[in-house]
């Protein structure tokens, strides 16, 4: 079973980062460590009631050729949209060649 002709989205994997500012001030943002192609789904989606306000949540799954620097610190930008890494497995298909990352939109960073 080969899974690279379903691999068709581009992902942004990103890591957050901290610099230095010229009053000595720290600031963090995330930015992109490499992009890669994946297989999304869309695995389903709740709303529930967070401080008198409506949030709505959505579960994907990720599949990408396996990335040995990956960790659940990492997040990922996809369609203009951010996700949170909530989980990575490596799929065991020969000698690592593929990772299922859980991931979830909707939650604040």
């Amino acid at each position: 079973m080969s899974l690279i002709g379903e691999m068709r989205n581009r992902i942004a994997l990103q890591t957050l980062s901290s610099s230095t500012d010229a009053g000595g001030g720290k600031t963090t943002s995330y930015s992109t460590q490499t992009t890669v192609w994946a297989k999304v789904v869309n695995n389903s989606g709740s709303e529930s009631v967070f401080g008198d306000q409506l949030r709505a949540t959505n579960n994907f799954t990720f599949t990408i050729r396996y990335l040995s620097t990956l960790t659940t610190a990492y997040r990922i930008s996809y369609d203009s949209k951010t996700f949170n890494i909530t989980g990575i497995v490596d799929l065991d298909e020969g000698k690592r060649k593929f990772q299922v990352i859980t991931a979830t939109e909707g939650v604040a960073t």
